[in-house]
């Protein structure tokens, strides 16, 4: 029962032997017919090589061309939108992209020395960093500190610019005024660069190139930029809308600004006169150019504040009126004085009418410093206006006590002779 049990289900052992037998006979008639393959393929290769050959040739250079069109195509891909991107203002011609990015900790470090200099009017770190300082710029920036309390919250991005090791700098901060507890965050852009020796420099408006400034106009047109301006402008905007006397403080600030400056220079011309002892002829005399033509609009013309049509537009003029033109420029531009300052316009929208008289047209001088235009030749006169350090004003007569009598907004108008040259 045992031995039943045991082999119950199971198959007999001449059953086994059999089936080995027969698949034996199978595993032997699939080895001759894969043989019989391997011989058929071999007799066709050898009989068919060059036929055989060719097509792998084929199917290699056809590979080839494949990778060579996709490759080519895709250079080509890029370079369109490299040009699509440029020509859009999206990357520069260098292949700068113009990406807004965190500033690195130098750059951050020195505009919060900067900005603290600002409010506190520090000279020392002022001259410092600012390139080229000149004494008109350091006044300006003394009258705004008086008001101001602090910049905090200082915030740094960059974008690169052309030069080596400069960057479009676009510093947020939140603004404490004296007498006011609002904080007031703003926004603004500096040009950062390293002069010769490696010194960290902080450039103006004055103090970059044309080139540059559309360079620059182009960079701060990003989206990533307006999306910055817009946020600090709305939450600006929030801040004044909470204190009615700030916002017209702040609707004033400029005109209150220009006020200060020239009672601060008034203030300036009245402590060289008290410390000087004046003698008949001034030892400094101005410089006149003789520069004589005069120049005439052939049709109405905007007259520009430098020598590009994306320049600064000053203001307009149409024929009849006779302009001093210091320089034809060699770029298709004419250098004019127009009141009192310096002005571009197109040369062919320009004719020659003559000659300037001998006391006036042509003769101009250059202001140095920071200086208030009066109605009469006296430091107690009405201030009609007041010139920039580099304004050019057109010179009637080099007076003995002192001042210069000039052609200011085309009415007679006086400067002192210290203050320009």
């Amino acid at each position: 029962m045992a031995s039943d049990a045991v082999n119950a289900g199971s198959i007999p052992v001449e059953c086994i032997f059999l089936m080995i037998g027969l698949d034996g006979k199978k595993e032997t008639v699939m080895s001759k017919k894969k043989q019989k393959n391997k011989f058929s393929m071999e007799m066709f290769i050898d009989k068919h090589f060059f036929l055989v050959a060719s097509v792998i040739f084929v199917i290699c250079v056809g590979a080839v061309a494949l990778i060579v069109v996709k490759v080519a195509e895709a250079r080509d891909d890029k370079e369109r939108r490299l040009k699509e991107q440029t020509e859009m203002g999206e990357i520069a011609e260098d292949g700068r992209d113009y990406a807004l990015e965190e500033a690195p900790a130098e750059i951050t470090a020195v505009m919060k020395e900067y900005h603290q200099a600002l409010a506190e009017y520090d000279e020392a770190v002022l001259t410092k960093y600012l390139m080229d300082a000149n004494q008109y710029e350091l006044d300006c920036i003394a009258v705004k500190s008086e008001y101001i309390e602090s910049y905090g919250n200082i915030a740094c991005y960059v974008q690169k610019a052309a030069a080596e090791d400069a960057y479009y700098v676009y510093v947020s901060y939140d603004l404490k005024l004296n007498d006011y507890k609002e904080i007031m965050p703003g926004v603004n852009v500096f040009y950062y660069c390293l002069d010769g020796e490696g010194n960290p420099k902080i450039c103006t408006e004055e103090d970059i190139s044309e080139e540059v400034k559309v360079d620059l106009y182009v960079a701060y047109s990003r989206q990533e930029v307006q999306d910055l301006y817009n946020s600090v402008g709305l939450a600006y905007n929030e801040v004044l809308d909470s204190n009615e006397d700030l916002k017209a403080f702040m609707k004033g600030w400029s005109e209150m600004i220009k006020q200060d400056m020239t009672r601060r220079v008034a203030l300036r011309e009245a402590t060289v006169e008290t410390s000087e002892v004046p003698s008949e002829e001034p030892t400094s005399e101005p410089v006149v150019e003789d520069t004589t033509t005069l120049v005439e609009p052939t049709t109405n013309v905007n007259v520009r504040g430098s020598a590009s049509e994306k320049g600064e537009l000053k203001g307009q003029v149409g024929p009849g009126t006779q302009l001093t033109c210091v320089e034809q420029m060699i770029n298709g531009w004419s250098h004019v004085i127009y009141n009192g300052a310096d002005g571009y316009i197109r040369s062919d929208f320009l004719k020659v009418v003559g000659e300037g008289s001998e006391t006036t047209a042509g003769n101009f001088v250059t202001v140095k410093e920071g200086v208030n235009i009066r109605a009469k030749a006296s430091k107690d006169s009405t201030v009609v206006g007041m010139a920039d350090p580099g304004t050019k004003l057109e010179l009637i007569e080099k007076q003995n006590d002192g001042w210069c009598k000039i052609k200011y907004n085309n009415q007679e108008a006086y400067v002192k002779s210290e203050y320009v040259q």
